[in-house]
This record gives structure tokens, C-alpha cells and sequence, in this order.
């Protein structure tokens, strides 16, 4: 959250009118089912991160590959975390490597769209993914719009069904005519200052008709009024980072039990093309610690509130980088990528798919970490078994591989997640 530090209301003055001239009450939504209690974050790694950076190999050939083609950028084995023998991870994630020790961080290696329908470009990958149709820039809704207009489960009377902690709402809830954009909280008021109680009260006044424009002025101020009387107030033990403070206002609007099921956060900087960092360090070990550290920080404000069952994060970026550094000691676009997948009904602790190893014949086009694992495959087993909408083939049009990687007990999910 781009605010002033922790407040979420401060600067915001106090709104003490909506359209009747009565504050609108707020009470938590009630569920009509667990799955209608569960909430997916989708956390997006905007630039492209080198994911070799933040998984790697530690030992056999793959290590010496890895050792060769970054003569100058590789982590070294004493900047990393240790998570299965096989497979490093960068010695600046304490967070991610608490979070997998205690088995609710899932990795999944050599992530991305299918041979032919990737692209480098970031537009053009951001909005395939967002999309989740490869191959397809045409295609005129998001995966996540798609779940939340089919998901059987949405909570009646959801308040804030869906949240992008942008100024715009991106490309993956493109269709979803419910989703509320707060990048600022303090920008949602139309004027926060002194006579900002009266300006409400004569925009009232004004759109108090029934057309088209009145009801999105009516739901604005409604909305305003709801925002005034919830406390997202970001707690103390998240670090003063963009990005926590992003995810601290997600944390907040779970708790507040206003219906959320779907929230999207951006987190850009990984277009390391350039001083990437020597030996596991610079620029790029900054910005892992940065990304570890908020999201160890959301983690622990939802298990302490009870919540980290409710809740799944999944994290990537658009494509990962060239396995070989480039001459500036950075990396240039790449394709596969490892994914995150977190909470605490994620059967964590292990590295899932299949890494296809970084020799020269074992890359694509003699560059690039080659694809294993279809992203559509993650995130099906995350809509369909966590969120548990069976509607998969329209949030996934097109596709028709497997429908789960094994992040969840189904057993489980499925016996908790209908009354």
C-alpha cells in the first residue's frame, strides 16, 4: 500500500453520511459452505525473475552446468538454503525456507506455457498467463474472472468478492464486474480533507437517480462508508515494504470476513538484465529478501488469526531467464520458471514436477530452462481443489492435461469443504 505508514483510514476523513443520510452497517458475511470461506492470493512477480537465482541445483552435473554458465552470478552453496539435497534455495528467503520447513511452501520447478505458444515478450507472457489461454492474446476474460463468474461458491452477500491491490484491476480479473481496485486507501475518498462529509453528502444528493451512472456513484459511496467502519490497519510485525504492506491490506480484508475470495498483488523489479549480483549478492538478493520477508510477515498474521487453512498463495512472474548470464552480469528473457504455492493446506515441504537438467541438449532453443510443467496444471489443482470449483474447463479453456500436480489431500478438502 502506497500510504502513509500502517494507517489504512488515517488521512481518510470520517464519512458519517451515505446516500439516506445513515451510515450503511456492516456486519461479516455469512458462508453457506468452508469453500466459501477460502481465499486465493495471486501474487505476481512482474519483469521476469531469474528463478534459477532463487532455486537452483546445489550438487552432480546440474550444479557444474550451473557453475559454468554463470561464472559470475551463480549462488554459491554457502548463500544457500539446503531443501532437499538436490536443490538450493537463495540463503536470503529465511522466510520461504521457514515456510517449506514447516511444510506449507510448495515449489513447482520448470513452470510455463507449452513449447510454441510462449513468448518473451513481458506484455505479451503477462497477458497469456493472466489470461491463462497460451498462445491466445484474444481471448476476452481472465482465469480468475472466469472462476469467480462460475464458482459455485462465492459467499452470498460478499461484500468484496474480489480485490486488486492496484490502481487498475489486471488482466486476470478482466470480466469480473465485481472487482474493487485500492491501491491507495486514502485515494478512495473524493476528498479526504475538511468538508469531505459534505462532499459525500452533495454526491449523494446529486446521483441519487436510477440510471447507470447513479448506481456506480451510490455503490462508490457505499463502499466508502464500508471502508470507514472495517480496521485494515497493517500490524507492526510486517516489514515497511511496498509489497507487505500490499499483503498486510489483503490479510486485513480476510480477517474482516467481507467475503473475499479472490485478491491479486503486483511485485515488480525483476528485469535483472543488467548488475543482477555477483556470488548471490546485490540487487537481486535484496529484492528475494524483500519478496521472502513480506511473505513470511502475511503467513504469520493469518495463522495467528486462525486463518491459514482458509488461504492459498500462489506466486510467479511472466517467464524466467536464460540459463547463461549475459555479458552486463545479469540475464535476459527467458521461459520456464519455478512457482510458489503456500498455506496451510498445501502439502508443502517438497519440490514438485520435474526439472529437465541445464545441459546444452537439454535446454529449449539452446537457451532457456525447458518447460515441464503446464501452469495450467498448478493452477487447475488450486481452483478445483482448494477453491473447489469444478468448472475447469472455463477457467481454462482449451486445456486438457492434468487437472492436479498432488499440492492437496482431496480427502481432506473435500470433506471440509461442504456443509
Amino acid at each position: 500500500m502506497k500510504i502513509s505508514r500502517r494507517g489504512f483510514l488515517a488521512g481518510s476523513a470520517s464519512v458519517s453520511a451515505t446516500l439516506g443520510g445513515a451510515k450503511l452497517g456492516f456486519s461479516a458475511v455469512p458462508s453457506k459452505s468452508p469453500a466459501s470461506s477460502r481465499t486465493l492470493v495471486y501474487l505476481f512477480l512482474r519483469g521476469g525473475m531469474d528463478g534459477l537465482s532463487l532455486v537452483m541445483p546445489r550438487v552432480g552435473s546440474d550444479r557444474t552446468e550451473y557453475l559454468n554458465k554463470r561464472p559470475n552470478i551463480a549462488v554459491p552453496i554457502s548463500n544457500m538454503h539446503d531443501l532437499n539435497g538436490s536443490f538450493g534455495l537463495h540463503g536470503n528467503a529465511d522466510g520461504l525456507k521457514s515456510l517449506y520447513d514447516s511444510g506449507k511452501l510448495a515449489f513447482i520447478h520448470a513452470v510455463g506455457m507449452p513449447e510454441g505458444q510462449a513468448s518473451r515478450s513481458h506484455f505479451d507472457s503477462q497477458e497469456m498467463f493472466e489470461l491463462g489461454t497460451p498462445g491466445n492474446l484474444s481471448t476476452t476474460t481472465g482465469w480468475l474472472a472466469r472462476h469467480m463468474n462460475t464458482s459455485p461458491h462465492i459467499a452470498p452477500g460478499a461484500v468484496i468478492p474480489s480485490l486488486a491491490t492496484t490502481a487498475s484491476a489486471p488482466t486476470s480479473l478482466l470480466g469480473d464486474f465485481s472487482a474493487m481496485s485500492l491501491d491507495d486507501a486514502s485515494s478512495f475518498h473524493p476528498n479526504s480533507g475538511r468538508y469531505g462529509d459534505e462532499h459525500v453528502r452533495a454526491l449523494a444528493r446529486i446521483y441519487n437517480g436510477t440510471s447507470t451512472l447513479d448506481y456506480a456513484v451510490q455503490n462508490s459511496l457505499d463502499m466508502i462508508n464500508l471502508l470507514e467502519q472495517i480496521d485494515i490497519t497493517v500490524p507492526s510485525t510486517y516489514p515497511n515494504t511496498g509489497l507487505a504492506d500490499d499483503l498486510g491490506l489483503v490479510a486485513g480484508m480476510i480477517k474482516e470476513n467481507v467475503g473475499l475470495q479472490v485478491a491479486t498483488v503486483d511485485f515488480g523489479g525483476w528485469d535483472t538484465h543488467n548488475g543482477q549480483g555477483n556470488d548471490g549478492g546485490g540487487y537481486f538478493a535484496t529484492h528475494v529478501g524483500d519478496l521472502s520477508a513480506a511473505i513470511k510477515a502475511f503467513m504469520d498474521d493469518l495463522e495467528s488469526s486462525g486463518l491459514i487453512d482458509d488461504v492459498v498463495l500462489v506466486v510467479h512472474s511472466e517467464f524466467g531467464r536464460r540459463v547463461r548470464e549475459n555479458g552486463n552480469e545479469g540475464t535476459d528473457h527467458g521461459t520456464a520458471q519455478p512457482m510458489m504455492v503456500i498455506g496451510g493446506q498445501v502439502l508443502g515441504g517438497s519440490i514438485y514436477g520435474y526439472f529437465p537438467g541445464l545441459k546444452d541438449t537439454d535446454l529449449y532453443l539452446n537457451t532457456d530452462l525447458r518447460m515441464t510443467t503446464d501452469f495450467r496444471r498448478v493452477l487447475s489443482d488450486v481452483v478445483g481443489n482448494f477453491l473447489l470449483n469444478p468448472n475447469l474447463s472455463t477457467v481454462f479453456p482449451g486445456y486438457t492435461g492434468p487437472k492436479s500436480i498432488g499440492l492437496f489431500d482431496t480427502n481432506k478438502i473435500f470433506a471440509s469443504g461442504f456443509e
